[in-house]
């Protein structure tokens, strides 16, 4: 596979995992991934740090002022029949835990959003990574 077939090259994004306090995750659709379902989060900016892009990301796509994220797994996406061009994800999921969050979800990224059981969310129609973000939280760190 041709590097300039991915015009901006490897990209480190990442994926938020919250949890609310039933145990339920937050999905939400994105016009990116062909309206599939898919855990909110972005790329890395230079100089960021992974906990750093995550708070930025919680805040900026869905109004959440949250801390303390834990990273938690990783992952690979390349050129996602999912995703609307060309790419080469290098992923990280970022788990937060959430008392009570008042989501404003930002209708230039995200469309819609809901709360769902994890093993739920396994059924639904997700997109890109999120699968395996789902499942490995399931394994490693779902009660």
């Amino acid at each position: 596979m041709e590097n300039n077939k991915f015009e901006k090259g490897v990209e480190a994004v990442i994926a938020l995992i919250i949890v609310n306090p039933k145990g339920k995750i937050l999905l939400a659709k994105s016009p990116k991934w062909k309206n599939k379902w898919v855990l909110a989060g972005g790329h890395v900016e230079p100089g960021e740090t992974i906990k750093e892009t995550a708070i930025r990301e919680a805040k900026e796509e869905l109004g959440l002022d949250l801390s303390s994220p834990e990273t938690i797994s990783y992952g690979e996406i390349i050129n996602s029949e999912d995703f609307y061009r060309p790419a080469h994800f290098i992923y990280f999921d970022v788990l937060f835990k959430v008392e009570s969050p008042d989501v404003k979800i930002d209708d230039d990224e995200l469309k819609e959003y809901k709360w769902v059981l994890p093993e739920d969310a396994l059924k639904m129609d997700l997109g890109g990574g999120c699968r395996m973000s789902v499942s490995n939280y399931i394994k490693n760190y779902a009660k």
